[in-house]
């Protein structure tokens, strides 16, 4: 699932980015029951913000980094 994930569903999200980068992150999983996908980079703390956009995606935010990502509904980028 990880490397479908980094190939498939990262260009369609506009975050190809992450393929490249020199900390990747610490933890992706995939909860087929629920399906979602868990992609974290850093610890979530009290203070970080959270939000849910438009393309059901929860990011949360220290400041304008990115510390983790719940992609809801995840199987719909995965053909």
């Amino acid at each position: 699932m990880e490397q479908s994930f980094i190939n498939n569903v990262l260009p369609k999200l506009g975050l190809s980015h992450i393929k490249g980068m020199h900390k990747p992150p610490l933890w992706l999983s995939y909860d087929r029951e629920g399906d979602v996908v868990h992609v974290i980079f850093e610890d979530a703390k009290k203070s970080d913000k959270s939000a849910l956009d438009k393309n059901d995606i929860i990011v949360t935010k220290r400041g304008r980094k990115v510390v983790n990502m719940t992609i809801l509904n995840a199987s719909r980028f995965i053909h």
